[in-house]
């Protein structure tokens, strides 16, 4: 079998037998790998430390076509963004950014700017406390890169332009309309959450978090990019539910 070189991050583990673990991976050069990681449970495995969850890797594993799993041969830790006391809203909010990642790429399909997204979020969240303006963040760019976010600046109907004065989204049709033409229907966008959703595509995740962090209009776009979550990929994220209560400050 060939051995391929890809750098990696673990999304999720789960156990195949008493030895094993199968170890998911969103890779730059192949996309999404799920790999049989053999003995990595056994007490003085080289490997288990460096496939925990949110670790970026140097990897190497043998693919055979036609094969459900491939094997992973080597791992090399390059960072782990979960490192040694977590605190419980980075678990949740990048166990909710992996499972995202892991339903929007594809196996054997390569997505660097899924992956280039995911790092520049983890290392956004590793450097600051949590917050909703990060996750409104990664969603908006996950619905953009993956093509399921309508242009919202101007009307659909009309063509008049809405950007600064708000907009009512209809995520079922794909459109995003002024008042006069929504009729006060939808998902009502408000100029605040309009201009933040704009500034998205302008700035860095630090840069983003930095100005939002305390915008009200920050929670406006929730009903949005979960509305347009769900049209997507037919469910709800399960670690979303989990988030939320953490981030309104709630216990699980």
């Amino acid at each position: 079998m060939p051995v391929h070189e890809a750098e990696a991050i673990v999304l999720r583990q789960y156990s195949l037998s008493e030895a094993d673990k199968i170890i998911v991976l969103v890779t730059r050069e192949f996309g999404k790998v799920r790999a049989t990681a053999q003995g990595v449970k056994k007490p003085r495995s080289r490997l288990a430390a460096a496939l925990e969850p949110l670790n970026h890797l140097q990897l190497q594993f043998y693919s055979r076509e036609g094969a459900e799993l491939a094997r992973i041969r080597q791992a090399e830790t390059l960072h782990s963004y979960l490192g040694r006391n977590p605190t419980l809203e980075r678990i949740c909010a990048f166990t909710y950014f992996a499972e995202l990642v892991q339903e929007f790429v594809e196996e054997g399909n390569p997505n660097p700017l899924i992956f280039r997204l995911l790092l520049s979020v983890l290392k956004a969240g590793e450097g600051a406390a949590l917050c909703e303006a990060l996750v409104r963040y990664f969603e908006v760019w996950i619905l953009r890169l993956n093509g399921s976010l309508p242009n919202y600046d101007y009307c659909s109907n009309c063509g008049r332009y809405v950007k600064d004065e708000g907009f009512f989204a209809w995520p079922e049709a794909g459109q995003g309309l002024c008042q006069t033409c929504a009729g006060g229907k939808g998902v009502q966008i408000r100029p605040e959450c309009s201009r933040l959703l704009g500034a998205i595509f302008q700035d860095s995740p630090e840069r983003f978090v930095a100005a939002a962090n305390a915008d009200p209009g920050v929670r406006g776009l929730e009903r949005l990019t979960q509305k347009l979550l769900m049209l997507q990929l037919e469910k709800q994220i399960k670690s979303y539910k989990s988030l939320r209560n953490v981030l309104a400050g709630g216990v699980e």
